[in-house]
């Protein structure tokens, strides 16, 4: 046999084989396109315009003594709508970016900014406005209801320990969208 012709048979036999291999499962995508498009802190949607910045407070290391411990909880929230394309009885909600590269997609929570000046053992957790913990990598916030064409969605960020704390910056950033039901 030619280098050729062996070649040629080597291939089809791989194909052949893996043409036999069975799925291990299958994975089911549902979805649904909606006429509701709402504004997000006056910006149109899908353009990435809207920016909301959170300040939290400067704490002591002292005020998360233990690992798991939150502290500083800075209240904020995203305004949606406000155009009459925001439809009312509209249930919107925030999802949180899986891309986004500070969420730890253990955790759900947000690590700091590397850097010399960051901070250490410390990460970011954002909860619901009734402080129950999102997981930003799985989870989105608790939906809201569209009234007069507007919804306000609250929201809380605060330190979480997660180990050895050493001082420093503690910054962070999520992307996020707004999501209907």
């Amino acid at each position: 046999m030619h280098k050729s012709s062996i070649a040629v048979a080597l291939l089809a036999s791989t194909l052949a084989t893996a043409a036999l291999a069975a799925n291990d499962g299958t994975i089911d995508i549902t979805g649904t396109i909606t006429s509701a498009t709402c504004q997000v802190e006056g910006q149109q949607p899908g353009t990435g315009g809207a920016k909301k910045s959170v300040p939290l407070d400067t704490v002591s290391a002292g005020a998360l003594a233990q690992v798991g411990q939150t502290y500083g909880d800075r209240g904020f929230s995203i305004q949606v709508g406000g155009n009459a394309e925001c439809a009312n009885d509209t249930k919107v909600k925030v999802r949180f970016d899986p891309a986004s590269p500070a969420i730890d997609r253990l955790s759900g929570r947000l690590n700091v900014d590397a850097g010399s000046a960051a901070a250490a053992g410390v990460q970011i957790q954002i909860a619901n406005g009734d402080g129950t913990p999102i997981n930003v990598f799985t989870e989105d916030s608790k939906s809201v209801i569209v009234a007069d064409n507007r919804a306000q969605i609250d929201l809380i960020a605060r330190y979480y320990r997660s180990g050895d704390i050493t001082p420093g910056a503690a910054n962070s950033r999520v992307g996020f969208q707004i999501a209907y039901e």
